[in-house]
């Protein structure tokens, strides 16, 4: 946790003090993240993208007229 009342000086010693996070640790919280999902809500968020994704291919379509 990042004490507010810190320096920036403090801060940047603290963060250079972080422990960079691998691809495969990345991996690994994002598949404990992702198994811990109900399937309603790994359908929502795929909805979600959908309906994004469907927006932005308007608004590109919209802006080649």
């Amino acid at each position: 946790m990042v004490n507010i009342e810190m320096s920036d000086a403090e801060y940047q010693d603290w963060l250079h003090s972080q422990k960079s996070a691998t691809q495969e640790e990345v991996q690994a919280q994002h598949d404990a993240w992702w198994n811990s999902l109900t399937d309603k809500q790994k359908q929502q968020l795929y909805n979600d993208q959908e309906e994004l994704f469907k927006l932005t291919i308007e608004e590109i379509n919209h802006e080649c007229k």
